[in-house]
Parts: structure tokens; sequence; C-alpha cells
């Protein structure tokens, strides 16, 4: 069973013609094409963990701390500072304070209260640093 290929969610073995591909935490995890089908409706977490289900996963090390992060990122989600309702990440913007100079433009990372339809406002470096919110701006931007 060392160069055959089975599906990690199913245990089916792989034809050539009946096999795909499920990115899981940046690994591409093979299976069949009906747990393909069924899988393609859910979000990246729990098709994490159905790979991991059987014990058949490829590189199981880099499924698990993803799985840690996204059941843990929502309690990171920052909060409106006028009326504590959580923020939603948007896509960064590109911010001009002379529009006859390149250098003055920085990038910022708005996050949006849906209460209150207040913005704040992030640098995306810091984001990008957090692991919580890192995740936290890739499934906003999916939705």
């Amino acid at each position: 069973m060392d160069n055959e290929k089975v599906c990690v969610f199913c245990g089916e073995k792989l034809g050539f013609f009946h096999s795909a591909y499920i990115s899981c935490a940046g690994t591409y995890q093979p299976c069949c094409k009906n747990c393909q089908q069924e899988l393609n409706d859910l979000n990246e977490e729990e098709q994490c963990r159905r790979a991991l289900k059987l014990g058949l996963a490829d590189q199981p090390e880099k499924l698990k701390p993803f799985i840690e992060v996204a059941s843990n990122a929502e309690a990171h989600r920052p909060a409106c500072l006028r009326c504590g309702a959580k923020l939603r990440f948007q896509t960064v913007e590109h911010l001009n304070n002379n529009p006859f100079h390149d250098w003055s433009t920085f990038d910022v990372l708005p996050a949006y209260c849906q209460s209150c339809g207040r913005y704040e406002f992030f640098k995306p470096e810091f984001v990008e640093k957090n692991v919580y919110l890192a995740h936290l701006l890739k499934t906003d931007k999916a939705e």
C-alpha cells in the first residue's frame, strides 16, 4: 500500500481517473470524487477535521495547528470600540495623502462594525503576523 493512493476521507483506493485533491491547511489531500463533491460545501476547518479522522491524512502535523487556530479565532476577533460588537475585516486599501507623490502612500486594513456602522483601521502587517487575525481576515474575505 506504499505506492497506492487512497482517499484520506473514506479510505477508498484511488484510480487514475477517479481521484481528486482537496486543499486542507495548505496541503493537498488525495480524495475520491464522491468525497470531493461532499466536501466542497464545507469550510476548510471541517475538511481538515475529516481528513484527520481516519489517520490517512498527508502531513497531519500541519492540519492540527490549523484546526486549533480556526477553533479559537473568533475568541480573538476585535471588538468595536464604540458598541462592543465584533468587527469584520475587508480588503487592504491603499491610501495616498498626496496625489502628486507616491511616497505618501500607505496601506490600511479596514474592519467594520455591522451594528453601528463604524470603521476601524489596522496595519496589514500586524494582522498578518497574528495567526488568529490572519485566519479571520481569510475567512471574512471568503464570505
